[in-house]
């Protein structure tokens, strides 16, 4: 490459590793280095744009706080139920609806 990269060729080979020459180019000539050096450096609004849209609702915790609180509530109630009705705890999840659900084809046989 006889001439300096443009800018956008420098830019283009950063984000898709362009074109061969251009990286030739580059591990050669220190202008072109620090000009990709320039480049590669993170833009602040960008890095705060990111990061506010990357972080979850303002909510998120607490509902996620609530719906662990509310499962671990279900199985201490699972596990007294069991405890007090003496119910094998397979029995005590489908009767509950966390046991897995019985499709038609396992019909009760009446023999």
């Amino acid at each position: 490459m006889k001439r300096h990269p443009s800018t956008k060729k420098l830019a283009d080979w950063l984000e898709t590793g362009g074109p061969p020459e251009v990286e030739s180019h580059v591990t050669t000539c220190d202008r072109c280095a620090e000009s990709m050096d320039a480049l590669a450096v993170p833009v602040p609004s960008m890095s705060r744009a990111l990061t506010a849209v990357l972080q979850p609702p303002n909510e998120y915790r607490e509902r996620l706080s609530e719906r662990i609180s509310e499962s671990l509530r279900n199985r201490a109630d699972l596990a007294l139920f069991v405890d007090l009705m003496g119910v094998p705890l397979p029995t005590a999840k489908m009767l509950l609806g966390d046991g897995p659900a019985r499709s038609s084809d396992d019909s009760i046989d009446p023999r």
